[in-house]
């Protein structure tokens, strides 16, 4: 050991490493003496070799050399430090990193060496022989750092000066072999401790802290290698992004693979392309397609069945429709089964052998699934589209079905090779051919199966497997081995039955049972023979029972069985409902579940094609009611007795009789204890899928009927134009809401944006007009969020009225000159016809689904940040009507959010439904198709990318990047040429992306065409079709083979589509001959294929799609009220509020802020009529009405308040049908009684308030009643605590809804309500007016706050966001906020440190919303941002209560938890001085010592404790109503004005416009009328495209689940069917 590496130190301890070396470093000698450092080069190679004058010459001249080489060294090492200097004095390191993590680009951070320690450390004790260095060993000279080398880096360095190269090696070479020299020292820098026995992460750390010792290597490379400079280090991905972002924009490794694959994204995962957590498609061969259509043919669809299988009875295909309730029966073919056989066999080998995607099949493959007839004169189609998806679903699960039956069949040849002399012929011959290829179910029963009769082999080889694998794996032995292993088998095989043989003949309709053999003896004579002190069994009865239990478990493991028992269930099963007791008071008549209330024995098959089950099992979520699926005793008995039939003796006897007798009670139990109760289990899962299938297919038709739509387009317009679009919008219509107005050019681009007060003024309708003189719009389409949105649709229409007839030079009729109304009425729409129309500027409304969806998009924000959002509303507007598919295909996976199917949508998953909805665009793309150039050259429009056949964001991305770095492509050919897709990609997208040139201006040539554009690339003709359009185009021309010869096989082509009277000429081919010798030379059918060739060279890329749908006029008032038919349709009960009285007619409003008319007619009955309705009615006075006539169209209803026609009124109409399967007699016995108990409990009197919010209403139809409101609306109703009580329910979020018990204080005799109304014993109202503003208003202020802020998560977005922050940024803590839907009125804040002893787990705190405040434990607060504080001032108490410092964990001194650095170490927007400013003097929450808050406990009783640690008695001072009062931090409120009065906010401060969740400004600002806040709409209601008359097709009458009469006019239009 050296003396500089001193004596070895005890364990534990070592030398001291001075944190910038020693003393007398090495750094502190000079580098500048050059001299000393020739003298000591000198003296050095001198004592080596002093005797020879000629080396000592030579040693001259390699000194200096060196000193030249020194100099160089020095220059550069100066240069470096001067330019470290200079950044540093610039920028801290600490600023850096803050910069770069804010840019999205903070890497590894050099400021934090702790971030080294990510490496994989796997340390471990080792040797002291094999002990590698320690870091006092670093700086040993006399010893060598590796024992594996022969020589030091200073001996290295000196016998590279002094060593000779190879003999012929040239200066290149040199150079080389010394770069791999340094190469090979650097590896092994990096592997030597795996040869000293130091750990991996332990070697990195040192050599980051130390270096490699390859610092000098540079000195190596000889006086040239001087000016090489060091290649520069590959940037990762990872070094760039975080991980988070890496998988949202599909960067990761796995993404790379899907897009570098020659296969279908969409084939290669199982879910959607779009899902933020793909999941990858296994990868295995896909079994023969022949034997997966013997499967999978009779499963695809009811028409297939019916025509081909012969499924169904005569006549009940098609079903009866809206459109065609008689059709006439289809024509059954069951002579052409095996073809179709056949045809599902190649969709099968297309979809799983080939990869080509269902759009490419349909497209360019539909032939292969047809079949010509009479000469090509027509056609079977044997596969529609759709049932092609169904066959992809189909080919999934069989190759699912046939992965598990090859492991059965792989454990089974295991257990052959360890025993070849055993035989199951039982399992050769039915299970593994037959039984357990019927579904995934029966596959996985038939490994239990084996499991079970096999246990002690399967046992033995996977014991020697584990041996092999080197791991100590001894499974556990399962509880029924020992038993079978016994003795008592042998009074088994005395029962005589054979379940194997059971279970064939039971499978079998045809079979004949075997009797079995009866022993001498009765039952229980046997049994006594295996019962005894030195058994398991003390008599014969135990042992009797045993035996039985064992064959009843045999025949409850057998596959077959267990799959007739599923079967049974489907066939004959019967699903009941009870309500349980809590269900009993909540399902009452206006709730969604009460038409299976009384659910009683609806068969399993009535639930096909239905939601139904979906809400069943939501109200058994809920604990409302309890589902049981049984089958009918008649049924079950047959199949018992069916089952005895197979093991009943045919012999007579007493001993017969009584050995039949058991065998009866071994089926009677396994039929009622295992077959019918798993039966029912999976009928349960059964009928959810099916549901879930159902809802997630309409959701999908739904889709494809909005987005399947041409852009708007005016007769004047030419096909394929896109027209030029003005939006127009007014928001909510406040006074606050300017009309904001978007122009967009025919090409998408933003012309002009501006806004108007109105277009009432004439200023601003001369503004407008002036906008559209210049802009010339070829359609103004108007939205909004409000009822005012027709209002300001009436006036631009009046408004281009005016300009129309202006550039007319006419004038429009004057009602002065005509004598009588009807001849001026007739005159004006003469006029209208003849001059208006031809000239005005169509104004429409159009569906606002996807522009409600992106005005508060992040995206928005970034793409338009100066734009209001009203402004991005009134932009996505514009660009739906210019294109509805790129509108929703833009929307990506939050396509999911918008509602296709009310009430059942949300019932599914959104990965399912994402999947369906995906497909949908997917089959709406690929009929329009996509020019590629375009295309990838408009961001906008590359959203529709990924949804082409063949391609999936990630393989879009690819091709994106590859035209642009490729440039405009030239023809197809260049896909495959560039290596942008590979054979399959490029047959599955080819046809889809057409590339469009100039048709006149292409020069073609016959050498090298794939150089040149074809014009057959313009069209949606797939590549491999192009001879026939050749040969087509060349027929066509009467052309023959010689005329053609020479040139370009396209040019025929071009000739053809460049003539006008080509449609003539095509015409005159004869495709049927043509596709019909085709398929006699074995070409196959072509038929449609032709079919399509001409129409594309007629007109290539038509849009073949129907017309831009306008909405009906319900479907707008859906969209800006939420109101329907259901409704305010006639008959329909409604509230409405007085706003204005005459002596003949009243001006009502209702609550959506709908005009309501009530005539003085309808006021009151015959026997009692009113004079004049200012007797009766007085202003902002609430009337309960009934629709007599609703106007959509005006946006109004008439109503009437006569007594009998409020008797006759319908208060409540179901969404849902009746269901003739409830138990009447059941039903009306249970509301009978509640009607007894309710008239017990509250008398016959009911109580009035005078309030438009007053109801009456349970909690539950309060709920109902708020479903389609805003957050924050409120319903206030009778109180069941008694007539000193009211109760208020308002609405916090989406199915949270919060009810609040009020107190009536001083109340007089005839006071309808009290004088002081008292919340909780601590805040007191004057009246129903103030406690909504200043207190339900005030919460909901403060839940609008919560949700726009940065750290909330919508409840089950939270644990999942939480766990992917954590996960991607270790040693971080995060927290978020949240809805607490479990307890209304409250907020979870949810918080996940892993450096904690909680091992990760994530924690909730409740946070209570209280009047303009949050309550967090015993802490008020009057914001998020001091809510955030507390919380964390909170626990770092609690820690260090605990002992961990009293640090947030996670977050460090100065800097907040997302790990960026809060500018001066404080909170932003709290004042100087560090203290966080609540909770009392010293800055922090009063806690109780060593005790962790209880997060539900109640608050302490103590007097509360304002923002700024004031106490402050509630209730009291002029803060109109808040908590704190004017000293508390709010400001102080004017008088509240008189109820109604229009005016900014009613003396509230003002709401922050967020969302658009609630009222912006309190009473009287919301629906334009007093006291009335504006409604949600809901849902779109979208319909078919609209009749050329442009009204709505007839009105069915509501039906069905879910069926509201436009719903139905949709699905009519769609040809779909009721549900």
């Amino acid at each position: 050991m050296s003396a500089r590496s001193g004596s070895a130190s005890e364990e534990g301890s070592g030398d001291e490493i001075r944190p910038h070396g020693e003393e007398h470093d090495s750094s502190e000698e000079s580098e500048d003496d050059i001299e000393e450092a020739k003298r000591i080069a000198e003296g050095f190679i001198v004592d080596e070799e002093e005797d020879e004058d000629e080396e000592a010459g030579e040693e001259d001249e390699e000194t200096r050399k060196r000193r030249r080489r020194e100099k160089r060294r020095r220059r550069k090492r100066e240069a470096r430090a001067a330019r470290r200097d200079r950044d540093h004095a610039e920028l801290s390191e600490d600023e850096l990193e803050l910069l770069n993590e804010n840019r999205g680009l903070a890497g590894p951070s050099t400021s934090r060496p702790l971030k080294r320690l990510r490496r994989r450390s796997g340390s471990g004790a080792t040797d002291e022989g094999e002990r590698g260095p320690a870091l006092k060993d670093m700086f040993a000279d006399d010893e060598g750092r590796f024992e594996d080398e022969d020589e030091s880096d200073m001996g290295d360095f000196i016998e590279e000066d002094e060593e000779e190269a190879p003999t012929g090696e040239t200066e290149e070479q040199r150079r080389e072999r010394r770069r791999e020299e340094k190469i090979k020292r650097r590896e092994a820098a990096r592997t030597r401790p795996d040869l000293a026995g130091v750990d991996r992460g332990t070697w990195d750390a040192i050599v980051d802290v130390f270096g490699g010792g390859n610092d000098y290597d540079w000195a190596l490379e000889g006086e040239e290698g001087l000016e090489e400079e060091e290649e520069p280090k590959e940037i990762r991905l990872e070094d760039v992004f975080d991980p988070s972002e890496i998988k949202e924009r599909r960067l990761g490794d796995e993404d790379r693979a899907i897009a570098n694959s020659d296969r279908p994204e969409r084939h290669q995962l199982v879910n959607s392309t779009l899902s933020d957590n793909p999941i990858p498609a296994p990868d295995m061969l896909f079994p023969p397609p022949e034997l997966a259509s013997g499967w999978a043919y009779n499963k695809i669809s009811v028409r297939t069945g019916y025509i081909f299988c012969g499924m169904g009875e005569e006549g009940t295909y098609p079903e009866p429709s809206f459109l065609d309730p008689n059709p006439l029966p289809a024509v059954r073919r069951p002579d052409l089964v095996q073809e179709y056989i056949s045809a599902v066999a190649r969709a099968l080998d297309m979809m799983f052998v080939q990869n080509l995607e269902v759009p490419y099949l349909w497209h360019y493959k539909r032939d292969a699934f047809s079949k010509l007839e009479n000469q090509g004169q027509s056609s079977v189609q044997f596969l529609e589209r759709d049932e092609l998806w169904t066959l992809y679903n189909l080919g999934t699960r069989f190759r699912a079905i046939y992965e598990r039956t090859e492991q059965m069949k792989d454990t089974w040849r295991k257990i052959k090779e360890r025993k070849p002399e055993i035989e199951d012929a039982y399992l050769i011959q039915t299970l593994l051919p037959s039984v357990c290829m019927m579904s995934v179910e029966a596959a996985a029963e038939g490994n239990e199966w084996l499991g079970y009769h096999y246990a002690e082999d399967i046992r033995r080889i996977k014991e020697d497997e584990a041996i092999e694998e080197g791991k100590k794996r001894l499974p556990e032995r399962q509880g029924h081995e020992d038993l079978r292993s016994g003795p008592i088998m042998k009074l088994v095989e005395a029962f005589g039955v054979s379940v194997p043989q059971v279970a064939v003949t039971f499978n079998d309709p045809q079979g004949t049972p075997t009797a079995p053999k009866n022993p001498d003896k009765l039952p229980t004579d046997v049994a006594e023979e295996y019962a005894g002190p030195s058994t398991p069994f003390l008599t014969g009865e135990d042992a009797l029972k045993a035996a039985s239990h064992i064959l009843t478990l045999d025949f409850s493991k057998d596959p077959s069985i267990r799959q007739q028992a599923r079967e049974f269930i489907e066939a004959c099963g019967v699903v009941s409902v009870t309500p349980t007791e809590r269900g009993m008071t909540v399902i009452d008549q206006y709730h969604l579940y009460y038409t299976f209330k009384f659910l009683t024995r609806k068969p399993v098959s009535d639930f096909k094609d239905s939601p139904q089950f979906l809400h069943m099992l939501k109200a058994e979520d809920e604990g409302l009611v309890n589902i049981s699926i049984d089958v009918q005793d008649d049924m079950s008995k047959q199949f018992i007795d069916t089952l005895v039939r197979c093991v009943h003796s045919n012999d007579y006897g007493e001993v017969s009789t009584a050995w039949n007798a058991v065998r009866e009670q071994v089926c009677d139990d396994v039929v009622k204890k295992y077959l019918i109760p798993s039966g029912a289990r999976w009928a349960r899962e059964h009928l959810r899928g099916q549901a879930e299938e159902y809802v997630a297919e309409r959701c999908r038709i739904e889709l494809e009927f909005r987005v399947n739509v041409r852009p708007f387009a005016t007769p004047r317009m030419e096909q394929g134009e896109t027209p030029s679009v003005l939006a127009l919008t007014n928001g909510k219509g406040d006074a606050r809401d300017a009309v904001i107005a978007v122009m967009l050019d025919d090409e998408g681009n933003i012309r002009a944006q501006t806004k108007f007060d109105n277009l009432r003024d004439q200023a601003d309708r001369d503004s407008f007009l002036e906008l559209v003189e210049r802009r010339k719009p070829k359609v103004v389409v108007v939205g909004g969020l409000s009822v005012h949105a027709g209002k300001l649709r009436d006036e631009a229409a009046a408004v281009l009225r005016e300009l129309a007839i202006r550039q007319s030079g006419e004038n429009p009729p004057v009602s002065e000159s005509y004598s009588n109304h009807d001849d001026f009425v007739a005159a004006t729409g003469d006029f209208d016809a003849r001059v208006v129309q031809p000239r005005v500027v169509p104004v429409i409304f159009a569906a606002d689904a996807t522009a409600r969806m992106y005005m508060l998009s992040d995206e928005a924000a970034r793409e338009h940040p100066t734009l209001p959002v009203n402004g991005r509303y009134a932009l996505a507007l514009a660009r739906y009507t210019q294109n509805p598919l790129n509108a929703y295909a833009k929307l990506g996976k939050s396509v999911t959010e918008i509602t296709f199917m009310e009430h059942h949508q949300k019932l599914i998953s959104q990965e399912k439904l994402l999947l369906h909805l995906e497909r949908g665009l997917v089959n709406a793309v690929c009929f329009m198709g996509i020019e590629v150039n375009s295309c990838v050259a408009d961001p906008y429009q590359r959203a529709m990318l990924p949804f082409i056949a063949g391609l999936g964001p990630r393989k879009a991305n690819a091709l994106i990047n590859g035209v642009q770095r490729l440039g405009a492509l030239t023809n197809r050919m260049q896909f495959s040429d560039a290596g942008l897709f590979g054979p399959t990609v490029f047959e599955n997208v080819a046809g889809f992306l057409c590339i469009e040139h100039d048709l006149k201006d292409m020069l073609l040539e016959e050498n090298n065409p794939q150089e040149q554009p074809d014009p057959l690339d313009m069209t949606r003709i797939h590549p491999e079709d192009y001879e026939f359009a050749q040969k087509m185009c060349q027929d066509a021309l009467d052309l023959d083979v010689e005329d053609v010869e020479g040139q370009h096989k396209s040019d025929v082509v071009q000739k053809l589509m460049l003539m006008d009277d080509r449609a003539r000429m095509l015409s005159e081919l004869n495709l049927d001959d043509f596709a019909y010798n085709l398929q006699r030379q074995g070409e196959g059918n072509k038929r449609h294929t032709l079919g399509e060739i001409v129409n594309e060279l007629i007109s290539y890329r038509a849009d073949r799609r129907p017309g831009f749908y306008i909405p009906s006029d319900w479907e707008v008032v859906a969209m800006l009220t939420g109101e329907t038919e259901r409704t305010i349709g006639r008959g329909m009960k409604v509230t409405a509020t007085v706003r204005k009285v005459l002596a003949g007619r009243a001006f009502c409003q209702l609550e959506s802020g709908m005009d309501a008319i009530l005539e003085r007619d309808y006021a009151g009955d015959d026997n009692n009529p009113v004079s004049s309705l200012e007797d009766v009615l007085q202003s902002r006075q609430a009337i309960q009405a009934v629709v007599i006539m609703p106007e959509p169209a005006r946006f109004q209803v008439r109503i009437s308040i006569r007594p009998g026609d409020l008797a006759q009124a319908v208060t409540f109409l179901q969404p849902f049908r009746d269901e003739k399967y409830n138990d009447v007699a059941r039903q009306i016995a249970a509301e009978e009684a509640a009607t007894q108990r309710k008239r017990r409990a509250a008398g016959t009197m009911k109580r009035q308030i005078n309030h438009p919010n007053w109801h009456i209403m349970n909690s539950g139809q309060a709920e109902q009643f708020l479903a389609s409101q805003h957050r924050g609306d409120v319903v206030v109703r009778p109180s069941s605590k008694g007539p000193d009580h009211i109760a208020v329910t308002w609405k916090v979020d989406e199915d949270v809804y919060q009810h609040i018990d009020v107190q009536e204080l001083d109340k007089g005799p005839g006071d309808s309500i009290g004088r002081i109304l008292r919340i909780a014993n601590r805040y007191s109202y004057s009246d129903i007016d103030e406690l909504i503003i200043n207190h339900v208003k005030a919460m909901a202020r403060k839940v609008d706050e919560m949700v726009v802020h940065e750290k909330y998560r919508p409840e089950h977005e939270l644990e999942a966001y939480l766990k992917n922050y954590v996960q991607a940024h270790p040693g971080r803590s995060m927290y978020g906020f949240s809805i607490d839907s479990d307890r209304p009125g409250f907020l979870k804040l949810c918080f996940l440190n892993k450096s904690t002893k909680d091992g990760g787990v994530i924690q909730t705190w409740p946070v209570k919303i209280l009047p303009g405040a949050y309550q967090l434990n015993n802490a008020e607060v009057p914001g998020v941002t001091e809510l955030c504080n507390a919380f964390k001032a909170q626990y770092s108490s609690r820690l260090a209560e605990q002992g961990s410092g009293g640090k947030t964990p996670g977050i460090r001194a100065g800097k907040t938890p997302l790990g960026g650095r809060t500018p001066g170490g404080r909170t932003p927007g709290m004042p100087l001085g560090g203290t966080t400013p609540f909770g009392g003097a010293m800055g922090r929450t009063p806690v109780r010592p060593g005790m962790t808050p209880n997060p539900y406990g109640a608050p302490p009783q103590q007097t509360p404790v304002n923002a700024f640690g004031h106490a402050t008695p509630y209730g009291g001072g002029g803060g109109g109503g808040y908590p704190n009062g004017p000293q508390g931090g709010y400001p102080q409120q004017p008088p509240r004005p008189p109820y109604g009065t229009q005016g900014p906010g009613m003396g509230m401060p003002p709401m922050p416009t967020q969302g658009y969740a609630g009222p912006p400004g309190g009473y009287g600002m919301g629906g334009g009328a007093p006291g009335m806040p504006p409604q949600m709409p809901m849902g779109m209601g979208m319909g078919g495209p609209a009749p050329p008359n442009g009204q709505g097709p007839p009105r069915p009458p509501p039906g069905g689940m879910g069926m509201n009469p436009e719903r139905a006019a949709m699905l009519a239009r769609q040809g779909g069917q009721g549900y």
